[in-house]
């Protein structure tokens, strides 16, 4: 495929990881849009982002509105996709390109079922921020991966990899499939536990047990795409030893970020997809569902389950 000249971006989800786009693209000479709806769509207009300390003003778009942008960023939360599947058809066009930056195992398979595979980029990242209000907070640590399902280096990837390779490292890959797998892997693990012990990053820094009970998930997470012929292994959670290390002590996970705020979190999305599979390929997951129940818990807690009827 030929190289892709890269005029305009789209970007749907403005929270932490889409706030990094912003910021990446806001070097660049592309025209970037945040495309929202109503109330919502006012307020970002009204108060654009800070990022950093820096304030930005948005370019703020309906879905749909303006001439379909070359690439498309979908940034929402898992819980979020499917009501957002219309908007993202909306805003694409023929010749748009689509990638997501959002969690989990599927969102790619969703997004090429509703627009068509030929349409959708892979994507993996490993960043470190945290989203408050109108305020993004980001610590210099991590990159995002891109690359073609099939392990190509189309035209297409290289022009989006030179386009966001700057103030966020972007690199190309040649097995994608497998390096979402691997942040699958962790972000399973490293989300859940996390939010069980509602502490900051320092207990993985320091406490030896703390990681054990990641490993735990992790290796459930191995056997579960080694069922499927996705080649992890124990070395890719060996890989992972001292990952905590380069960032802030206090920092959080999302998902620990989510039950804090008392939000709703991408606990269908982080774990819930394995047990599916899990389900479909004949993999028992007992660490896995016993997070899941866990998560789910402190979930219905934060939505007031033990404050009805008193």
């Amino acid at each position: 495929m030929s190289a892709l000249r890269i005029e305009t971006v789209s970007i749907l989800g403005l929270g932490a990881e889409g706030g990094i786009a912003f910021r990446a693209l806001a070097d660049t000479s592309c025209q970037v849009r945040v495309l929202a709806k109503g109330e919502r769509a006012e307020r970002l207009k009204r108060q654009g982002i800070t990022i950093n300390g820096v304030h930005y003003s948005l370019h703020v778009s309906c879905p749909g509105q303006e001439p379909p942008p070359q690439l498309l960023i979908v940034a929402v939360k898992g819980y979020q996709l499917a009501d957002a599947l219309e908007d993202i058809a909306c805003e694409a066009g023929p010749e748009t390109v689509v990638m997501s930056l959002m969690n989990g195992l599927t969102s790619e398979e969703i997004l090429s079922e509703r627009l068509g595979p030929e349409r959708v980029i892979y994507c993996m990242s490993r960043l470190n921020a945290k989203k408050t209000g109108p305020r993004v907070e980001f610590q210099p640590v991590g990159q995002i991966y891109i690359g073609e399902k099939d392990g190509t280096v189309s035209g297409r990837i290289q022009s989006i990899a030179d386009l966001l390779d700057g103030w966020v490292p972007c690199r190309i890959s040649r097995e994608i499939v497998v390096d979402i797998w691997r942040k699958y892997m962790f972000n399973a693990a490293c989300n859940t536990v996390q939010s069980i012990l509602r502490c900051p990053h320092l207990w993985f820094q320091r406490l030896p047990e703390a990681c054990a009970a990641l490993e735990c998930v992790m290796r459930e997470i191995v056997q579960l795409a080694n069922a499927m012929d996705i080649p992890l292994s124990q070395a890719d959670i060996r890989a992972l030893d001292g990952y905590f290390l380069p960032y802030p002590a206090d920092g959080m996970c999302s998902m620990a970020q989510d039950l804090q705020a008392k939000r709703p979190t991408e606990i269908d999305l982080l774990i819930g997809e394995a047990l599916e599979l899990g389900r479909a390929h004949g993999v028992d997951l007992p660490v896995c569902r016993f997070v899941y129940h866990l998560i789910r818990t402190l979930e219905q807690v934060n939505a007031g389950a033990l404050e009805e009827g008193l």
